[in-house]
Order: structure tokens, then C-alpha cells, then sequence
């Protein structure tokens, strides 16, 4: 894999189940937890439903290096945005040298969690939500 091309900062959340108020599972994708760098090519095509609808979709190629950890139910996010794509193919390169993904737009985007300075929180921060109030508190 070239170093040069893969200037695009990349962010891997994992699918978490949790349960709601009502016991259902619920998938939530809140803390990162690989955070590299990739090279992104963009490509386009069309897909075809069970129904026989026809929709474009625009589909991105995406090349990291080589992790054991990176599987297709995870989001990714690119250049800190506020975009999420889905994982539908994952293509192992050479021997273990990289990952070549295929991803999608997601119908869900991110929301950035904010503690009370307006700062940005990451995935290594420790938060905590209280019930009477919207802030968070730092442990």
C-alpha cells in the first residue's frame, strides 16, 4: 500500500446492542474505536431492488492498512465529518498487506457528543449522561 495516497483520516465505530425502554435492541454506534488513515476512491453505479426498482447509489472504495479487527458490521466515518457509510464487502489485499472496503452512504449520520466547554468529545473520553439534565459530566 502507497503511504502517499492515504491522506484521508478514517474513524471505525462498532455496532453496540443495546436495550431500550421497552427491552428491544437497539444498535448504536457511539465511540470510535480504530482511528488511521486510507485512501478513498469514489466510484458510482446503480443496484436494482427485489421489486425491480432502479436507484443510483454512489459507492467508495476504501483502502487501509491491514487490522484483524476491522469487520463489516462497524460504521465508518471519513474526514471527521458528519457522514456515516456502511461496510458491504471487505477484500483482504495481498497477504495481510491492506484492506480494500467497499462502503455506502448511510441513511443515519453522527451526532458529535459535547461536554460543556462546547469541546468535542472522542473515543477516549469517559462521559456520562445524567438524567436531569442535557449535560455531560466528565468522570
Amino acid at each position: 500500500m502507497k503511504a502517499g495516497n492515504a491522506y484521508h483520516r478514517v474513524k471505525f465505530y462498532p455496532k453496540t446492542i443495546t436495550r431500550d425502554d421497552y427491552s428491544a435492541s437497539v444498535d448504536t454506534f457511539d465511540m470510535f474505536t480504530i482511528d488511521t488513515r486510507g485512501e478513498v476512491r469514489y466510484t458510482s453505479g446503480s443496484r436494482v431492488l427485489e421489486t425491480g426498482e432502479k436507484f443510483h447509489s454512489m459507492n467508495v472504495e476504501l483502502i487501509v492498512r491491514y487490522r484483524s479487527d476491522i469487520v463489516d458490521t462497524m460504521k465508518v466515518q471519513i474526514d471527521n465529518t458528519n457522514d456515516l457509510w456502511n461496510i458491504t464487502f471487505i477484500n483482504r489485499l495481498g497477504r495481510n498487506e491492506s484492506l480494500k472496503l467497499t462502503i455506502e452512504k448511510a441513511t443515519d449520520s453522527l451526532t458529535l457528543l459535547t461536554d460543556d466547554a462546547g469541546l468535542v468529545l472522542t473515543g477516549d473520553d469517559d462521559y456520562n449522561l445524567t438524567d436531569d439534565s442535557d449535560n455531560l459530566i466528565m468522570q
